[in-house]
């Protein structure tokens, strides 16, 4: 498996960065888009040819996952696009908007919209989204029509011995028990959201790590505490990735 950062809230020297994430997997499929234009740039810098992308995975209707889709599919034609009906639903964080952050119909122009619900297998990729809800773990700030926002969105994705998030809104322990019930993951990936979490919360996820044997690829929302209190513990079975980074484990 072969993945480029195109997005991430840090980057190699001479790439850009923002708070978002963008994933290449093995040059034909993109998850996530990041915020704004910083996947393309970084594309462009990386001489990855957009083109090729033939479908599109969002994690979730976070602007910082889905803002620079309007970006990409300019390089783009004949692609797929997977998301979940109720990533589209307005949402906040508190009282500022944090959802799709532009007209959806630009995108139905461009891409073939295909609406997730549920598990389901496309093109040997595993979508998983029936993940048990445990709310102590999500974030009250976020809302969705007047409510706490519960994520059902959100979707994740598995292929080869690869679990990746977006940002784990439901718990990244509780993703990774609910893929390893039906995959051998080997490897996790992605946004962990763990950057506000107390240190007790950081040592339980890292319980649920060994205990499943994982390599760690923590990246955007995990924030820097939990990255390098997960480094100091799994020390080569934990890789820091960054924009402008192929990882290939």
């Amino acid at each position: 498996m072969k993945i480029t950062v195109l997005c991430n809230d840090v980057a190699r020297e001479g790439f850009f960065f923002e708070h978002g994430l963008s994933l290449l997997i093995n040059d034909y499929t993109l998850f996530d888009t990041g915020t704004s234009d910083v996947a393309l740039k970084n594309a462009h810098k990386l001489g990855v040819d957009l083109s090729k992308v033939k479908r599109i995975f969002i994690s979730h209707g976070h602007y910082d996952h889905i803002g620079g889709l309007v970006y990409l599919l300019k390089e783009m034609s004949n692609v797929d696009l997977y998301v979940h009906e109720k990533a589209l639903i307005p949402k906040y964080s508190g009282k500022r908007f944090a959802g799709v952050p532009y007209d959806w119909k630009e995108v139905e122009r461009k891409a073939r919209v295909h609406l997730v619900e549920g598990d389901m297998k496309v093109d040997g990729f595993n979508i998983i989204n029936n993940v048990p809800t445990v709310e102590k773990n999500i974030d009250p700030n976020f809302l969705v029509e007047g409510r706490h926002d519960l994520f059902e969105d959100e979707i994740n994705l598995y292929k080869d011995g690869f679990l990746i998030t977006g940002c784990a809104h439901r718990g990244v322990d509780n993703i990774l028990e609910r893929a390893s019930e039906i995959f051998d993951v080997r490897v996790i990936m992605g946004g962990f959201h763990l950057k506000d979490s107390s240190m007790e919360r950081i040592e339980e996820v890292l319980k649920v790590f060994k205990q499943h044997d994982v390599k760690v690829i923590p990246m955007h929302c995990t924030g820097e505490k939990a990255i390098k209190f997960f480094k100091e513990n799994l020390e080569d079975r934990c890789i820091i990735a960054r924009a402008g980074d192929i990882v290939e484990v």
